[in-house]
Order: structure tokens, then C-alpha cells, then sequence
């Protein structure tokens, strides 16, 4: 079940019995026609208040998201804040309907004491709320409980009171100190950065240009990296591998080399290789991945944003996670090195690398049809690029969606041949080793009836 499922059921529930009851109240003249019950009915649809707690939960995760440190944690003080006033919003309210009911009930009540029965609904919600903040900080009031019920009341509001406002406390001020800690900590870095360039008498343009994309690199990256997560080192070896099937499978799949059909059937092979080879990265707008001529020893696959290609000849190419998702696909199986440059353009922008290296040492491993498509279709690949090269074509690190799949059906078809071919040679191995010479039947059949005379 959800978390939240019976307190919504409750909430539900509590509309559907006043319902019921004002419904068979009219064919009846028992107590549940008159008002007193039904006003008190109507009290406890204030529940549906409780329904407000699951907001720090959505907008803890809203935060974490688009917000920065520094903001996220004003908000997180601005949310507490919040919390609390809902919180004595509640209680306000009961305390105001206790104070009604006993009233009707007995004549007196802390309203009646306050001479506040012919108050209007503001007065009297201030009033109500006055109280209710009173309870929870040091201050003072002339409302006092005039009933057993209203006095237990408020020893059930002092106690709640004792426990929920140190912790709101607490929690206001380890968020300031984090917020101080945090700014003292940048405050040294730039210090640092500045002094850098003061000693080695570097440009002010370059110092500004720097100051820029660490800015935005520190706006935009939020998202925790699984290595920065300490308690995901610490679980078993068996989760981690169905952690990465989780976080890779969708994105791997993207490769263009992979086999029709044949990638559900290899389930064992692609946890493996999510767990060996692929792990993510995040480049903030503007920041490089690679630059032209850099020894290149993986691939790359778009997950999430919008990055940009630049190549020779004013080769330029958008790249997403639906265009253009893979580069550098050559460097799996041949040595490669950077044809142009990658870099963020729009947005925080997070991609997975394939370790070649792994990649190729897992795929050996495992064998199998697998590997022999793996491998063909490798050997195809360099071919196409070397003939590229020798007819002075432009290559860059995106190789043409076409192409590839070109070359995977040839893959495909010639492992199809050899899978045949194979299947020939051993049958006809098989028949071979079974098949007796007509000499060699005429002696069976004599030492067959021998036996038998005998």
C-alpha cells in the first residue's frame, strides 16, 4: 500500500458516513438528525489538513532538482516555517470546535469565559491561533481551558509543543550553520582561485571566463554520483549489479550494434556489462568532454540534455538522447583518438561512458553468438572508417545512423552463414561416424547369426 493510503482512506471515509447520516436522518427521528451531532461530524473533516504533509516530501524533491545549495536550504527554513503554521492552523481549529461544542453542551467554555460568543469568524480565528502559537513558544495569553476537557486538551497541544518546536528549532539551526559553513567554504575557494591568478599575473579576461563556467557548473549539478554515496559501497554484490541494470539497460540499448531480437535473449551479458564497463557523467553548459586529438579509450551515450558536436570542415551536430546519443563507437574496437569537440550546450547535460578496455575483455569472456556479432560487426566498422580515411571523406566521432545499421545486418547475416555452415559440418561429422562400409556389414551380419547358432 502507499504510505498515505489509509490516512486518505479515513479522510474519504468521514465524508461518506455524513453523508449516510444526513441521508437516513431524514427517515429517522433519532439523535443523528440533530445539529450538535452533525456540527461535530463536520469538525473531524478537518483531517483533510493532514493530507498537507505529504507537501515537504514533493517539494524536498522540487528542490533538489532545480534549486541551488544555498537557495535549497532558505527554502528548507521558509518550508519548516510553513509546516508549523499549518501545523498550529490545525490545532487552532480544534481548539476553536471544542471550545463550540462544550458551549452548546454545557453553556460555558473558554469562549464564553473571553467574552468572545458573539465574535466574528476573524476575531475569533486569531483568537484561536493567538492561543495556539502560545503553546509553542514562551509567550503569554488571557485564554485560559474552563472545562476537564479543554484543560486535557491543552496538556495534550503543551507536550506536542515540547516536541515538535525544538525540533523545528534544531533543525533552523543546523541549516544555518550549513548555509555559514558552506558560504565560509567558497568564499575560501575563491579566495584561492583569486590568489592564483594574482601570483602568476594572469589576464582578468580569462579570471572572469573561469569564474563564469564555475558558476555555472556549481548551479546546475545536483544530482549525487553513485561514488559520493558512501552506504552504496557497503551493499551486497548482488544489488549493485541490479543497481546498474537499472541505471544502464535503457542506454546501452541505444547502440546501434547490437543485434535484432537477440538483446532480451542476453539479459545475463547486458547486467554484466552494466556492471563492468558503463559508468555516468555530467557536463554543465559549456563544459567540454573531449576536444579534438585526445587518446579516446571509451564510448559515450546521451541520457538527459541537449549537447553539441563540432567537427572539421564546420561539421557542427546537435546531440540528445534521441539524435545522435552515441560517439566514439570506433574506440570499442580499434585505437582511436578524438575527432572534434563535445561539449554541453542547454542545461545540465548527463551522459554513460564504455569503458573499451572492459568492454572488450567482458565480451571475450562471455563468448557465445553474441560475441561472434560483437566481433564481426567490429571488424566491419574499422573497415568502413579505414575506407572512409583512404577516400579523404570526412570521419568524425558521430558515424552515421544508416551506416551502422547497414553494417549490423551484414553482421547478422554472416553470423547466420557461419551458424549454418557450422551446423552442416557437424551433421555431416555425425553421419560419417555412423556410416559402415558395405564389407564392413556383411561381417556384422556373420558374426550376428554365429552368435545366435551357437
Amino acid at each position: 500500500f502507499h504510505p498515505y493510503f489509509f490516512l486518505d482512506l479515513a479522510v474519504v471515509s468521514i465524508d461518506v458516513a455524513l453523508l449516510l447520516v444526513e441521508f437516513f436522518g431524514e427517515e429517522t427521528n433519532d439523535g443523528f438528525r440533530s445539529a450538535r451531532f452533525l456540527r461535530t461530524m463536520r469538525l473531524l473533516r478537518l483531517l483533510r489538513l493532514l493530507r498537507a504533509v505529504k507537501l515537504q516530501q514533493e517539494l524536498t524533491l522540487l528542490a533538489n532538482r532545480f534549486l541551488s545549495v544555498h537557495v535549497f536550504m532558505v527554502a528548507k527554513v521558509v518550508m519548516g516555517l510553513t509546516m508549523m503554521l499549518l501545523v498550529n492552523h490545525i490545532i487552532a481549529c480544534l481548539w476553536y470546535g471544542i471550545g463550540s461544542w462544550i458551549m452548546m453542551e454545557t453553556g460555558t467554555s473558554w469562549i464564553v469565559r473571553s467574552s468572545m460568543a458573539d465574535a466574528g469568524f476573524a476575531e475569533s480565528y486569531a483568537a484561536s491561533m493567538h492561543w495556539t502559537l502560545t503553546q509553542f513558544t514562551p509567550a503569554t495569553n488571557d485564554i485560559a481551558p474552563n472545562s476537564a476537557l479543554e484543560r486535557l486538551f491543552a496538556v495534550w497541544v503543551i507536550l506536542l509543543a515540547m516536541g515538535v518546536f525544538s525540533s523545528f528549532i534544531g533543525s533552523i539551526s543546523a541549516t544555518v550553520s550549513s548555509l555559514r559553513s558552506a558560504r565560509a567554504e567558497q568564499a575560501q575557494k575563491q579566495s584561492k582561485l583569486l590568489q592564483f591568478f594574482i601570483e602568476r599575473d594572469l589576464s582578468v579576461d580569462l579570471y572572469m571566463k573561469v569564474q563564469e563556467a564555475l558558476r555555472r557548473e556549481g548551479a546546475f549539478r545536483m544530482r549525487s554520483a553513485e561514488d559520493e554515496v558512501e552506504m552504496i559501497r557497503g551493499i551486497p554484490e548482488r544489488f549493485k549489479i541490479q543497481l546498474h541494470e537499472e541505471m544502464y539497460a535503457s542506454t546501452l540499448a541505444k547502440c546501434h550494434f547490437w543485434p535484432e531480437r537477440q538483446l532480451q535473449e542476453e539479459l545475463f551479458f547486458i547486467r554484466l556489462l552494466c556492471h563492468q564497463c558503463l559508468s555516468e557523467a555530467a557536463a554543465a553548459p559549456g563544459q567540454d568532454v573531449f576536444l579534438p586529438g585526445n587518446d579516446c579509450a571509451q564510448a559515450y551515450v546521451m541520457q538527459t540534455g541537449l549537447m553539441s558536436y563540432h567537427g572539421k570542415e564546420n561539421f557542427e551536430q546537435d546531440c540528445s538522447a534521441e539524435m545522435n546519443s552515441c560517439l566514439c563507437i570506433t574506440a570499442l574496437w580499434a585505437e582511436w583518438h578524438n575527432r572534434g569537440r563535445f561539449a554541453a550546450t542547454h542545461g545540465l547535460c548527463y551522459y554513460v561512458t564504455i569503458d573499451a578496455e572492459a568492454f572488450c575483455t567482458s565480451s571475450l569472456n562471455y563468448g557465445g553468438s553474441i560475441y561472434a556479432h560483437l566481433q564481426i560487426f567490429g571488424i566491419l566498422l574499422v573497415g568502413h572508417v579505414e575506407a572512409l580515411e583512404e577516400e579523404d571523406l570526412l570521419v568524425t566521432d558521430l558515424l552515421d545512423e544508416t551506416a551502422m545499421a547497414e553494417l549490423r545486418v551484414r553482421a547478422q547475416q554472416y553470423c547466420a552463414f557461419a551458424g549454418n555452415l557450422k551446423k552442416k559440418r557437424y551433421k555431416t561429422t555425425i553421419v560419417q561416424g555412423f556410416k559402415l562400409e558395405p564389407q564392413e556389414i556383411c561381417t556384422a551380419r556373420k558374426q550376428t547369426s554365429e552368435g545366435s547358432a551357437s
